[in-house]
């Protein structure tokens, strides 16, 4: 277990893009504001639905907490694949881990580790480091495109690393945000945590390989 927690220090922060300096925030961000700002969208036809909103709710997905996000970001399937990935952080859960990260990087990640111990020593990263207490996750908001050069090349070396072989048909890279239940019936934001600490907002990869979404980290 110590020899994980060492090597797990060296990849915490491709896990949870937010352990990198960003300056200190000068302004609090409201605790319920998950980022959808439409100033500035236009759609040429003058159909604005693929930039509505959606929901799936618990009791129409795999994950019992909320998805929200916009139809011109993420398919259902690919959003529902983002909230499997960070349930298994607040869980603890190996199932939900092994199923939303592609299996030949998660392989490499652990570095013979199991998911158990590398799911603990993420939840204690995110309560001592972020949010300062025991959390639990209510809901996933995929907030806006964080797709470019640079993301996409970091998360295509580390497949061709882990699976040279594997081709994806899709590649996405998102900003997210999580609400969390800290333990007294109130709500807090991650993405406002991480302000307050000076901190990147959590970041995402998404690769659609053999018609199948999975995490890629």
């Amino acid at each position: 277990m110590k020899g994980y927690i060492g090597k797990a220090a060296a990849f915490l922060a491709a896990v949870l893009v937010a352990v990198s300096a960003a300056g200190c925030a000068d302004k609090k961000e409201d605790e319920h504001d998950h980022g959808h700002n439409m100033a500035g969208i236009s759609a040429a036809d003058g159909d604005y639905s693929e930039f509505a909103e959606k929901e799936l709710k618990p009791d129409s997905n795999d994950v019992p907490i909320f998805i929200t996000f916009r139809g011109n970001l993420a398919e259902d399937e690919e959003a529902a694949k983002v909230a499997e990935f960070y349930y298994a952080m607040s869980e603890k859960s190996v199932e939900y881990l092994e199923k939303s990260v592609q299996p030949d990087v998660l392989k490499m990640k652990l570095n013979g580790s199991t998911s158990a111990d590398y799911l603990d020593v993420q939840y204690n990263f995110i309560k001592d480091s972020i949010t300062g207490c025991d959390f639990k996750f209510t809901a996933v908001t995929i907030d806006e495109d964080a797709a470019n050069d640079d993301t996409i090349y970091y998360y295509d070396s580390l497949l061709a690393k882990a699976a040279p072989d594997l081709k994806p048909t899709a590649k996405k890279v998102f900003n997210v945000n999580c609400l969390y239940d800290k333990g007294d019936g109130g709500q807090l934001s991650i993405a406002a945590r991480l302000k307050e600490k000076g901190m990147n907002e959590l970041e995402v990869a998404v690769y659609t390989i053999d018609g199948k979404p999975y995490i890629i980290f």
